[in-house]
C-alpha cells in the first residue's frame, strides 16, 4: 500500500509542480491521459499537458517544476519524515533514471536542447 502510495504521490507532486509553475507565469496547463512505452516494449501511463506560448525561460523553469517539485519534497521527507521517505525517495529516483526511456517526444527535458 505505501508502494502505491508513493508512486501516486510523485506523479501528483511531479504534475503539480508543472502546473504551480505555469500558474506562476499566468498560465494555465491542461492535462491529458496517454501511453507512453518504456524501451519501446513496456506500456507505461503518462499524464500529458502541452507547454504554453512564453518566453523560452520560462518554458524551461516550467518543465524543470516536475522533477524539481518532486526532489524538493525527497528533501523535506527525508528530513521530516525518514520512514515515509524510503519510499518515496526511491520512486523519485527511478522516476528520473527511466523517464527519458519513455518520455518520447513530450519529455520535459526536450525543453532544455
Amino acid at each position: 500500500m505505501e508502494l502505491i502510495a508513493a508512486v501516486l504521490a510523485a506523479v501528483l507532486i511531479h504534475e503539480g509542480g508543472h502546473y504551480l509553475a505555469a500558474l506562476a507565469f499566468g498560465k494555465r496547463l491542461r492535462f491529458r491521459f496517454k501511453w507512453g512505452r518504456l524501451f519501446g516494449k513496456i506500456p507505461v501511463p503518462r499524464g500529458l499537458w502541452t507547454m504554453p506560448q512564453m518566453a523560452s525561460w520560462k518554458q524551461r523553469v516550467v518543465a524543470l517544476a516536475g522533477f524539481g517539485a518532486e526532489f524538493a519534497v525527497s528533501g523535506i521527507l527525508l528530513s521530516v519524515c525518514p520512514s515515509w521517505a524510503l519510499w518515496y525517495v526511491p520512486i523519485v529516483l527511478v522516476h528520473f533514471v527511466l523517464y527519458p526511456h519513455y518520455a518520447g517526444e513530450n519529455s520535459d527535458f526536450c525543453y532544455w536542447r
